[in-house]
């Protein structure tokens, strides 16, 4: 994580947190790209989850993409775009009753 962060922070971003999930256990058995070097196994159930909230450029993004690709420990990367709080109201005042109720509100006044 500290080589995520630092590509990252050199590439003008920032990183909102990084939080350690702990030890799971997997859906289903996950296999790995390659043996692992020490105990030559390739199937897990268990692996650490691991969250970074930053923001960056697109161009960060792909940097990172790549540097928890080449990593034999990583076993599977996901990026969502997190979501701000704005962007769950619902600004169609015919589908949203809180909307309508506000309107009706307002003409009653």
């Amino acid at each position: 994580m500290k080589e995520v962060s630092l590509k990252v922070v050199e590439n003008g971003g920032i990183i909102r947190s990084i939080q350690n999930h702990g030890l799971r256990t997997f859906p289903h058995r996950f296999k790995a790209k390659y043996p692992d070097y020490l105990t030559q196994q390739r199937y897990y159930e268990q692996g650490r989850f691991i969250s970074v909230y930053y923001d960056a450029n697109p161009a960060t993004l792909k940097k990172v993409e790549n540097i928890l690709n080449m990593n034999d420990q990583v076993l599977r990367v996901t990026h969502l775009k997190s979501r701000s709080k704005l962007d769950w109201i619902n600004y169609r005042h015919d589908k949203n009753p809180y909307v309508q109720k506000i309107l009706k509100q307002d003409k009653e006044l």
